[in-house]
């Protein structure tokens, strides 16, 4: 039987309930989840014995000091998260209390619990099924106090064990998962106040607070094309849930929604018709100039007459414009900060499962570990193995927009390919996970999958293997397109994607191992090796300001043909202030072609870049300076909330900084670097 980590399989059910989570994944003062550090357990909520009791405490950081501290927003439900259902589905003589505590307490010793300045928020039946997030109604709705800590209470005392339930578990705090926040009893005496002692614990019940209002507009979701380069005005829906108890009318709602950053755009509108409660309605903006290129902010706001909080009234998030490229090969090698294929999308079933394998991959059922193509180090990863949903999942991993060669002078049109490397094993070979090029001539708005497609499965092999792929796109030469990869979840195992060229007919026949470049001071060293020659004339160095225009700075003779590696160089002793882009034309006897770009930044600007982006525990941040100083780091949300800040002793040169964000939600994030003179800012994705 295929065994996956508890983490993924905590993902999986979390799919199953996706429509809760998207009620639920915003911090604000009608819902708070505290899904931190997740594991399950069967004796937080309902306990493994006769009875059972636990107190846990959830700090005020967790719940948002200004969060349900009147009476107008106290506290009226709570959610817990049922993982694994057992046959008894109703639990008698259930009561919750809750009281506040000063924020300096936050763990509980081992010790006699005691109701005593506690307020029974809830005494009756807790109904467990089904499972997924289980809520209970209050019967006496608790207010918070600003700035300190909130402790909660559960007694069952039913005297019956309840079986195979686990629900999931928020072990220490969001700050260390090793915090014993919590303690609990489970026994077969029933638990009395100011006599039983609990025993300490990590583990306290994930839970989710609402407080609903009568009236209560939510701005739910922001609705944008997907990247691509666009030349006519695009839509964008955002989408109004009416997270309150009565209707709002039509008209009632006012909405705005703003964009900045690449493009710009303005305007305001109202809920074309009346919202019932629990229900979303989408207000459409038309006519939206997206085509410059580059990262787009869009904020939505919306105003409503009564409404009884403002925490759910703005939404903030991103999209891009996506670039154009024209000059071939256009090669992603997954080991640079510029990415050819940086965009994903969820096409069946739910979960993201693209992300950038650093090192070896390995799991439970593996014998011997994927290994990345040399001489790299990275490579995208399909994980197939662990997916959020069993069978059926598909993600698309998709370029930026690229313009299709239409001649090769002075021959005919020119036979185009995309090239690139897939791995193969033989673990579930009966679970037939797949891959498939696609591509769309029509800026994302459909998608045609290239035929045939390609198996992770080789039964013949012993272990992990990568094979070239080679699929002839001439079909559409002379469109602007996009590329995607779909990979489809059969729940088998993951697999790897490397080495992606896109190409045509006539390249010069020589083999690029490496081309980097190195700032030495203030001048620049450019050093490549070749491992294959054939009629090879000469390399021309080229430089940019803008990564577009370029110009000639020097010229080297190849060896001509050769089988052995070949190593050159050359000094750019005159780099130009601030970003300089470098590239190598490389000339044979018929015909020429161009290297990948590499840039550098000189004269006191400095440079940073992210790997791995897509995150999922910890990035590395390469910060490049010309002088020693003091810096501030933050990692803050779409919308500004702050995730993480710290002071950063910054050297001249390169700095390499690794920052933990295993404990930060998945999402879109910003990282910024404050420096005396400048600030450096990067997108992230936390899978």
């Amino acid at each position: 039987m295929k065994q996956k980590s508890l983490q993924n399989k905590i993902k999986k059910y979390f799919s199953i309930a996706a429509f809760f989570l998207l009620g639920f994944y915003y911090s604000n003062a009608q819902t708070v989840n505290i899904l931190y550090n997740l594991n399950t357990t069967d004796s937080t909520v309902i306990g493994s014995s006769r009875y059972h009791a636990s107190e846990s405490i959830y700090t005020d950081a967790e719940i948002g000091s200004g969060n349900f501290v009147t009476a107008g927003s106290a506290i009226q439900k709570i959610y817990f998260y049922l993982y694994t259902e057992g046959t008894t589905t109703t639990v008698s003589s259930y009561k919750i209390w809750m009281k506040n505590i000063p924020a300096t307490t936050t763990t509980l010793s081992t010790g006699i619990y005691n109701t005593s300045g506690y307020t029974l928020v809830y005494n009756g039946a807790f109904t467990a099924s089904p499972a997924g997030f289980i809520g209970i109604t209050l019967n006496t709705p608790f207010t918070r106090t600003s700035g300190n800590n909130l402790e909660i209470l559960i007694e069952r005392l039913d005297r019956v064990i309840h079986p195979g339930y686990f629900f999931l578990e928020s072990e220490g705090n969001s700050t260390d998962p090793a915090v014993l926040s919590s303690r609990k009893y489970n026994g077969t005496a029933a638990p009395v106040s100011g006599t039983t002692s609990l025993t300490q614990t990590v583990s306290r019940p994930a839970i989710v607070l609402v407080h609903t209002f009568p009236l209560d507009a939510e701005i739910y979701d922001i609705v944008a094309p997907a990247a691509s380069c666009f030349n006519s005005p695009q839509s964008i829906g955002v989408q109004l849930y009416n997270a309150g108890l009565n209707s709002i009318p039509a008209g009632a709602a006012t909405v705005t929604l703003k964009i900045g950053g690449a493009n710009s755009y303005s305007g305001t509108l109202t809920n074309p018709s009346a919202i019932a409660p629990g229900v979303i309605s989408t207000v459409s903006f038309t006519g939206i100039n997206l085509n410059n290129t580059g990262d787009n902010i869009d904020t939505a706001y919306v105003h409503f007459a009564g409404d009884g909080t403002t925490y759910n009234d703005s939404l903030s998030s991103a999209f891009s414009t996506a670039t154009t490229l024209s000059t071939f090969p256009i090669i992603e090698d997954v080991e640079t900060s510029f990415l050819i294929f940086p965009y994903v999308n969820v096409i069946a079933g739910s979960g993201q499962l693209w992300s950038i394998q650093s090192g070896d991959y390995t799991n439970f059922d593996q014998t011997s570990p994927l290994s990345p193509r040399l001489p790299g180090n990275s490579f995208f990863l399909f994980d197939s193995y662990s997916p959020p949903s069993s069978i059926g999942t598909i993600s698309r991993l998709f370029s930026n927009c690229i313009q299709m060669p239409s001649a090769l002078p002075p021959n005919p049109s020119p036979v185009t390919t995309v090239s690139f490397w897939m791995s193969h094993d033989n673990i579930y070979s009966t679970s037939l996970d797949s891959l498939y090029l696609t591509v769309s001539a029509d800026h994302g708005l459909t998608w045609t999958r290239l035929l045939p497609g390609f198996s992770r499965v080789d039964e013949t092999v012993t272990a992990p293997y990568w094979s070239q792929e080679i699929v002839n796109v001439s079909a559409y030469n002379g469109q602007t397109v996009q590329f995607g990869f779909d990979g489809v979840s059969q729940y088998g195992n993951a697999f790897g994607l490397d080495d992606i060229e896109i190409n045509y007919s006539g390249v010069v026949p020589i083999s690029m191992l490496s081309f980097e470049a190195n700032r030495n001071g203030k001048i620049n060293n450019l050093t490549w090796t070749t491992g294959q020659e054939i009629n090879t004339h000469k390399f021309i160095i080229e430089r940019s300001a803008d990564g577009r225009n370029f110009n000639s700075i020097g010229e080297i003779n190849a060896t001509g043909s050769s089988s052995i590696n070949n190593n050159y160089q050359f000094v750019d002793a005159f780099p130009t202030k601030g970003t300089n882009y470098y590239r190598l034309r490389i000339i044979d006897l018929n015909s020429y072609k161009f290297s990948e770009v590499k840039s550098l930044k000189n004269f006191g600007v400095a440079e940073m870049s992210i790997n791995p982006n897509p995150v999922s525990q910890t990035i590395k941040i390469e910060l490049e300076a010309e002088i020693n100083e003091r810096g501030e780091l933050t990692i803050t949300d779409l919308s500004g909330r702050r995730m993480l800040s710290q002071q950063i002793s910054v050297v001249a040169g390169t700095n390499n900084f690794l920052i933990p964000v295993e404990n930060i939600s998945k999402g879109s994030y910003i990282v910024m670097i404050r420096l005396k003179n400048e600030t450096l800012i990067k997108k992230i994705s936390k899978l």
